[in-house]
């Protein structure tokens, strides 16, 4: 049963993790954000969500407000991280939905723990190519000024504008909090290394279980072609949406419509477990 409390606290491998618990039913939705973001990236996200599921957010190790360090930046240290956060919360069945890094994430629950996810979403997500734009992971990494760091933001977007000074300081308060360019800088080494590795998209259609890519045509962080060259090996379980005007923050700029879209795939894998549990009592 989900929390009234918008943003609690709990202690993961001896970190403090901050997370949002929010709507309540047996169908259970985790998000996970991407590189230099947090829960409140979800923020046009949440209220639809959580509606009919149960949904949970978390700011990852070393973002948001959770500890600023992190025990193993791998990815699948990452996801040993996440398997112990669910742990914590006697989960064991769960949604989950991946924006950028939190994508590639999800992509080792699902190769490590696939007993674990029910569906899973990959929004912009790394881990389907070999194409990272490094100068965005760099240029992060190392803007100190509202100037440059304005340059690097507006290529999360299609709409430049989006960019306020408002974010663009609450990014430098947060780069100035200790231990934060440490995680940074090993973060964007991870990723900038899995750009050069080729993940097996066989293992998405392989696993049988309901996959959803979603992307943004002008993502310049993460390229469309990652989901366009992965619908040909695309099996009947995976699902690829591509929203026109829309970048990175595709789940920010088209809101209401991945929101849509999101609700529609989360009643299959429930259709499948009923039909399941139908066929088994006869």
């Amino acid at each position: 049963m989900g929390q009234s409390s918008p943003y609690m606290f709990i202690e993961v491998e001896g970190l403090q993790v901050r997370y949002s618990d929010r709507g309540s039913g047996d169908s259970v939705i985790l998000l996970l954000h991407g590189f230099g973001g947090d829960l409140d990236n979800w923020m046009f996200n949440l209220g639809a969500l959580s509606e009919k599921h149960r949904l949970l957010a978390l700011d990852l190790p070393g973002h948001g407000k959770s500890s600023k360090t992190i025990i193993d930046p791998s990815i699948k240290g990452m996801k040993k991280f996440v398997s112990k956060f669910l742990e914590l919360l006697d989960l064991t069945s769960v949604n989950i939905v991946g924006h950028s890094m939190g994508g590639a994430i999800a992509i080792q629950m699902l190769l490590d723990h696939p007993q674990t996810l029910k569906s899973l979403t990959l929004i912009g997500s790394a881990g389907l190519g070999t194409n990272i734009n490094s100068d965005y992971l760099n240029g992060f990494v190392e803007s100190q000024t509202p100037q440059e760091m304005t340059r690097v933001l507006q290529q999360l977007f299609a709409d430049e504008s989006l960019v306020s000074l408002q974010l663009v300081e609450e990014i430098l308060n947060y780069k100035r909090m200790d231990g934060v360019e440490t995680v940074l800088k090993a973060l964007s080494e991870t990723l900038n290394s899995l750009g050069q590795q080729t993940i097996l998209e066989d293992n998405l259609v392989a696993s049988g279980k309901p996959v959803l890519l979603i992307w943004g045509r002008e993502d310049r962080i993460i390229p469309v072609s990652h989901a366009e060259n992965f619908s040909a090996a695309a099996g009947t379980n995976v699902e690829i949406e591509i929203f026109e005007s829309a970048g990175h923050m595709v789940h920010m700029e088209k809101a209401s419509e991945v929101n849509r879209c999101l609700l529609d795939f989360l009643i299959r894998p429930e259709q499948l477990i009923y039909f399941e549990n139908e066929g088994k009592r006869l």
